[in-house]
């Protein structure tokens, strides 16, 4: 991985102090060193960051999501990193040295300036910088892994591996990041590793308690995510374990029966949409940002949760392409030529945009697949798809 960060450690930048007040972010950072790695965790970004004799006028940057995921335990400046943490990578020309992503990308921004708003996912790494790779001093262009945080010991999810591809003018200045499905990649830290398939996907189990699965695919940087799996009542997570249960005890096994309670029936939670108002007018300025609801496990077990939001503004039409976080323009208009994107296999679900969204007329659909990859193909308007507009 080459980035413009590399060719500006050297020296020192001081930026003066304004007297508007400290700005911060929430995060999620994540650290992929050659011995020192940190899983993706979600912080606040320090609000104030001074290093090397300069500091930068807010923390909604790289530098303040990596101050407050280290408590301050690093070493540089105001460009970038050289140390984090126990693992040191000073300053080498065209080769080794830390840098960063931002949600995948490379970019030409650097340290103080390169911003970062709420739901970014930050990347530190070792990269092999200009140079052939080198174990011994650095990653290439990364790999990235998306699974969720939560799950059931014993019950299989999906996790998603995805290649990043970045390219440089002659000056070293990123150009462009592209986005693959990462075939062959091996994600480990479950009950046992497995390999993507053409998709960049693969079926995850893992034991109760704390997880943390690892993405590895050729000579890229690695991903990894923590999590939790319990099943409501074994002690892991949080939750309290059930106590040893004497047969003699109603309800024991092996006991008598325990006489049941008399509850009010409770109505299972229908699949749908929530947050988003179907039919509602949103005003300037006021759009959504966040997309939720609830997804029943269909029969054989529930695989993938995706939604499709297409947009019409004039003549314009576009769908949001989630691997890019932006809308892409559409040859034909309608719904059904908008793309799907996966939000996960958990039951409730949310996803965030990049930003609230502008003016147009808005089509959002909820689909949910079996674990052999069957959709449910029928939408109702009102709960598995909503329509909106914002003026």
């Amino acid at each position: 991985m080459k980035h413009k960060i590399l060719g500006l450690l050297v020296g020192g930048l001081t930026l003066a102090a304004t007297a508007s007040p400290a700005l911060a972010a929430k995060v999620s950072v994540e650290v992929e060193g050659l011995s020192v790695t940190v899983p993706a965790t979600t912080v606040t970004t320090s609000p104030t960051v001074t290093k090397g004799g300069g500091s930068c006028p807010n923390g909604e940057n790289v530098l303040g999501a990596l101050d407050a995921l280290t408590q301050g335990d690093w070493d540089g400046s105001t460009y970038g990193a050289t140390r984090i943490l126990s693992e040191d990578h000073p300053f080498i020309p065209g080769d080794a040295g830390w840098v960063f992503t931002i949600n995948g990308r490379a970019t030409a921004d650097y340290g103080c300036t390169a911003a970062v708003k709420d739901g970014d996912k930050v990347l530190w790494y070792a990269s092999a910088g200009f140079g052939a790779y080198h174990v011994d001093k650095g990653w290439e262009d990364p790999v990235l892994l998306d699974a969720p945080t939560t799950a059931v010991p014993g019950q299989a999810f999906a996790a998603t591996a995805t290649n990043t591809d970045t390219t440089y003018d002659n000056a070293g200045t990123p150009t462009g990041t592209t986005f693959t499905p990462s075939q062959g990649a091996t994600i480990s830290g479950g009950t046992a590793a497995v390999t993507t398939g053409a998709d960049g996907k693969a079926q995850v189990t893992v034991a109760g308690g704390p997880y943390t699965l690892v993405a590895t695919k050729d000579k890229r940087a690695p991903a990894r995510i923590a999590g939790c799996a319990t099943d409501g009542h074994d002690g892991f997570c949080g939750t309290t374990a059930s106590p040893i249960c004497p047969a003699t005890v109603a309800g024991c096994p092996g006991g008598p029966p325990p006489t049941p309670p008399e509850t009010t029936p409770v109505r299972p939670v229908p699949t749908g949409l929530t947050g988003v108002i179907e039919g509602k007018k949103y005003a300037k300025g006021k759009g959504p940002r966040e997309l939720a609801g609830h997804a029943n496990a269909p029969a054989g077990g529930l695989r993938d949760v995706r939604l499709r939001l297409t947009r019409t503004d004039g003549r314009a039409c576009a769908t949001f392409d989630a691997k890019k976080e932006t809308f892409v323009a559409m040859r034909r208009c309608g719904a059904v030529h908008g793309t799907w994107f996966s939000v996960g296999a958990e039951s409730d679900f949310r996803y965030l945009l990049p930003t609230k969204l502008p003016r147009g007329r808005y089509v959002l659909d909820l689909q949910v697949q079996n674990t052999a990859g069957k959709a449910a193909t029928h939408l109702a308007r009102g709960t598995t798809r909503l329509v909106f507009t914002v003026a």
